[in-house]
């Protein structure tokens, strides 16, 4: 078992305030822990999130998936499975979860291409906890104020498909993967993954 931990969801789902909550208890038991985000987390994958986010540059969806799997190769490489093998504990905000959800639900790319994909770029790593926070994008749009990026600005059909994507991924794996009602206040979705947290590293 890994000590790896992802978060999931659309923007405006919860995910960072989550992640800090648990960064803060990690903190209180001394635990050591490191945090990365996607697409970034070095300098290769934050120069490809500055094009990936571009609202002036249009991209098509193969590159698009091209683009998200290059910058999550080097992040597993320079920094996930060094801070892995230092038996830290790892906290992800998004990993390959989000390619099949964003580019093979949502632009219904070929979903077993990008598994292979993703098993290329992440060397086979399996997350030991991926949390998905499930909220509707009209619920998300009113939490975030923030000016819309290029992934932000598809359409609300093409987030309904990621949505069902995450549910559908979930469902699939459900020892694996912590699905949460993303409109449940936020200490209550704290306590439930904190719980899982516990009960799978055994604390």
């Amino acid at each position: 078992m890994n000590r790896f931990i992802v978060f999931e969801g659309i923007d405006g789902s919860g995910k960072s305030t989550q992640i800090k909550l648990l960064e803060q208890k990690l903190k209180q038991y001394s635990i050591s822990f490191s945090t990365f985000r996607e697409p970034g987390g070095n300098l290769l994958s934050e120069k490809i999130r500055e094009i990936l986010l571009d609202k002036d540059i249009s991209i098509c969806d193969e590159s698009e998936l091209m683009l998200f799997l290059a910058a999550r190769g080097q992040n597993t490489e320079e920094g996930i499975l060094k801070e892995l093998s230092q038996g830290k504990f790892v906290i992800c905000d998004r990993y390959s979860d989000s390619s099949m959800a964003y580019q093979g639900f949502g632009k219904e790319l070929d979903k077993d291409f990008i598994n292979s994909c993703n098993k290329f770029v992440t060397k086979g790593i399996t997350p030991s906890i991926t949390v998905i926070l499930d909220i509707s994008r009209n619920v998300s749009k009113n939490r975030d104020d923030s000016e819309n990026d290029r992934m932000e600005n598809n359409s609300n059909t093409f987030f309904m498909k990621v949505e069902e994507g995450y549910r559908k991924i979930a469902k699939a794996y459900p020892n694996r993967y912590l699905l949460i009602d993303g409109s449940l206040n936020i200490e209550q979705i704290h306590n439930l993954i904190w719980s899982k947290f516990k009960k799978e590293f055994d604390l």
